[in-house]
This record gives C-alpha cells, structure tokens and sequence, in this order.
C-alpha cells in the first residue's frame, strides 16, 4: 500500500498531487540514486548482501540500471507486489504514461522487429486482457500434468545427447549448452507444434542472445537472432493458416473470443514470447538450481533420498534463485506519492524481485536455501495480471531436470574450480554463461 513521503534528500522537484480541492503543486526533494552495480560479476555471484543494502535504503529507492540511467526501483515484498499489481497507476506502455524518451525510441525500432513491441507483456488492459484470454483458450487445450509423461521422455533424450556428448569430450560437458538449453527448447517447440528438424535452428539463434558476455554482444546476438526467428515465424503463421499442425501454434490462430482472433503481427509477437521466454527461462533456472544443490550437498542427498521433496525444491530454488532478477520497467500515469517517494508522470519504476523473494519479512533466514521451506509466495514469475503464463510448465520442467538429471548420475560434480564459473553481463538476469560438469 502507498505511504506518506519520508524526509529523502537529494535535488528539488515540483509534482501536482490530488487533494480535497482538486491538484495541488507541491515542491519535494529527489533522493540520489544508490552506488551498486547490478551487473558485476560479484553481485551476479552472491546479491543478498547488495539487495539487503537496496532494502535498507528503502521500499522505492534510485538507482542507476544499465541503458536507462537513473530509475525508481521497488525493493521489499510489499513494494514489489504493489507496483506489479497496481495496473492503472503504473503502465507497460511508455506512450500512455507520456514517456517521450521511449516514444522515441518505439519510432526508430526496425519495421520487422515493431511487433515486439506491441507483445502481451507490453500491453495494458483493455488490449493485454484481450490478448490473455486468447491465449489462454490455446493453453487451456494442453494441461501440464497430462504432458509430464511426454516431458519425461525429452528430459531422458536429452540426457542421452548430454552422456554422448561427455563420452567424446572425455568426460567433461557443459550441462547449459547440451542438457539445460535442448531440453525446455524441445518442449516448448514440441508444445506449439514446431518441426523437429528445425529445433536445431532455434538453439542457435537463442545461444546468440541468451550467452552474451558483453553489451554489444548481447545487442548484436538480440538483433541477429530475433530477426532470424522473427522471419521464421512468420512462415510458419503462413503454413500453419493452410495446413495446421497439433499444437499451440495452430490453436492461436484458431482461438477467438466474441469474434476476435489475433492479428498476424500479435500472433508472431505471441509466438516469439513464448519460445524465447518458454525456454529461456527454464534454462538459466535449470542450470542454476544444479549449480546450487552442488553448492549445498546436504540439501541435494536429502531431495536425492526423497524426490517427492521436488515441488518444494523448485518453489525454493526459484525463490533463491530468482533468474528475472528485475522486471521490465513499469510507468506512472501521473503524479503520485508511492511508498513515501514521490513519483512523476512518465518517469520509470522497475520492480526489483530478488530483492523481494529475499525480504526477510516475509522468508526468514532468506539468504538459506531451504527445500523445506514453504516459498509458494515468491515472485519469480511476477505477480498481479502480467504475471508469466508458463509458470506452472517451468516449474514442472525444473522437478523433472533435476530428478532425472541426479538420478541418473547421482555423483555429479563441477568440473571446474567453483571460483571460474562467469556470469552473464545482461543486466536484470543472473545467468551463467556456462557450467561445465563431470558426470561421472
């Protein structure tokens, strides 16, 4: 809930706020933005220190993110839940909150890449309400629980190509590039009905975005390997509009609500999100929820002893974990007052999950992992009505990588020195670039 203004400190602004009498100009201070750096690979290593500091300076407080400069960012769970739930007061779309530098920036985007920028997560209702029931029709078709067995036998598959892979490699593999990136990739390729000879196609365009190591490779590998699926996609709508194929590919372009379907552009917006967001995420939490079960070996034995233990351990290792470490940038409608900082019309607030899947108010002794705990209150996945339609695929995807992973090779170990793992530079995720492992 919002809150009176504390005493910040910091520059003068000047903000209209209502009142009984209708809008009063009122002058107040603009705090400084906090020094971290969010995309170091110290912070990518262990953040719960520098996401204490960013609560203790605050539930909203400025910081200085990477491309967008100074921003607000929401740090504790009360905050965090506020702004992603409040869709009337802070906005997806830049040009409804008057945000001219993004205006700008929409204006210069290339003609073949503009759907993007209209997808659902960037929508408000009406038009994201429109979108989402469409949608849904289509995944309401394919119940996650009835797909488990099938998803079972492509965890098994791509360990198959992950042992191969060890074997010519003398033992030595990474587990990101040959079990945690095919594995969600063939589900959500096989979900919306993708042939399997072009998944190969899919995983080299997504490993140029999703490994960059630096800025520019990460814009370069952004630009080259969504143009590439971009265009395939849009084949595919023209294919599947003749001669549909089973899955979700054809079921959104047969979804219609009260005479409504998508267009071609929302429907290659849709597609895109869900093979770059259906697989990507699933993939950095797979390989990262590997890295810490290693790091704490009492938690792995137990939940290796007991794997009926695997829904609490994917609730908790996304919680820990926290991949979308910060959300897309959300913006004020017009001036507000928002946890006792005062926010102007069209200015930015990112929402900061980590911070808040480890607020110790809500997870005590939030800096341990604990497959025990009860952590179904994380926000991983965001919350209020953007939150991420696949939750409940990834989650299932995560129990079945893990159990089949560590069951079929109980005794496996990093094969490097833990200290040599690299981190992605993107800022907002926490990825490894690579995890290599011995089987064994």
């Amino acid at each position: 809930m919002c809150r009176p203004p504390s005493q910040p400190t910091g520059l003068s602004q000047r903000i209209s706020l209502p009142d009984d009498e209708g809008m009063t100009t009122v002058a107040v201070a603009e705090p400084s933005a906090l020094a971290i750096d969010l995309t170091s690979q110290a912070f990518k290593e262990c953040p719960f220190p520098t996401l204490a500091r960013m609560r203790e300076a605050g539930p909203v407080i400025r910081v200085r993110f990477p491309l967008f400069g100074k921003v607000w960012m929401a740090t504790t769970y009360e905050a965090v839940n506020d702004l992603l739930r409040d869709h009337h007061q802070f906005v997806q779309n830049p040009v409804t909150a008057g945000n001219p530098w993004m205006r700008a920036l929409l204006r210069w985007l290339p003609r073949n890449l503009k759907p993007l920028a209209t997808n659902m997560l960037l929508r408000d209702p009406p038009d994201h309400r429109r979108l989402r029931s469409l949608v849904d029709q289509a995944f309401q078709r394919h119940s996650v629980e009835a797909l488990r067995p099938r998803l079972a036998v492509l965890a098994d598959e791509a360990l198959d190509r992950l042992e191969s892979e060890a074997a010519r490699s003398g033992g030595t593999v990474d587990l990101l590039t040959h079990f945690a990136r095919p594995f969600p990739l063939a589900v959500i390729c096989e979900m919306l009905g993708l042939p399997l000879e072009d998944r190969p196609k899919f995983t080299h365009w997504a490993s140029r975005f999703s490994t960059a190591s630096s800025f520019v490779g990460i814009f370069w590998g952004l630009f080259t390997g969504v143009r590439q699926m971009m265009r395939y996609v849009r084949e595919e709508f023209r294919r599947q509009s003749r001669q549909p194929r089973e899955g979700l590919f054809a079921a959104l372009i047969q979804a219609e609500e009260a005479g409504d379907r998508l267009s071609e552009d929302e429907l290659v917006a849709m597609v895109f999100l869900l093979l770059a967001a259906g697989h990507e995420t699933t993939l950095h939490q797979i390989t990262l929820s590997v890295l810490a079960l290693l790091d704490h070996p009492e938690q792995l034995a137990e939940l290796k002893r007991d794997w009926s233990l695997a829904d609490s351990a994917a609730q908790e290792l996304l919680r820990y974990i926290s991949f979308a470490m910060v959300t897309k940038p959300r913006y004020a409608v017009s001036d507000t007052l928002f946890h006792g900082q005062s926010i102007r019309r069209g200015q930015m607030l990112f929402a900061c999950l980590a911070s808040a899947n480890s607020d110790p108010s809500v997870f005590p002794d939030s800096e341990r992992l604990d497959i025990h705990r009860h952590a179904q209150k994380h926000v991983a996945f965001g919350a209020g009505i953007h939150v991420c339609l696949g939750a409940k695929l990834a989650r299932t995807e995560m129990e079945i990588a893990l159990e089949h992973l560590f069951t079929r090779f109980p005794n496996l170990r990093l094969a490097v020195p833990r200290a040599d793992l690299r981190y992605s530079a993107r800022p907002g995720t926490r990825a490894l670039l690579a995890l290599p492992v011995r089987l064994e």
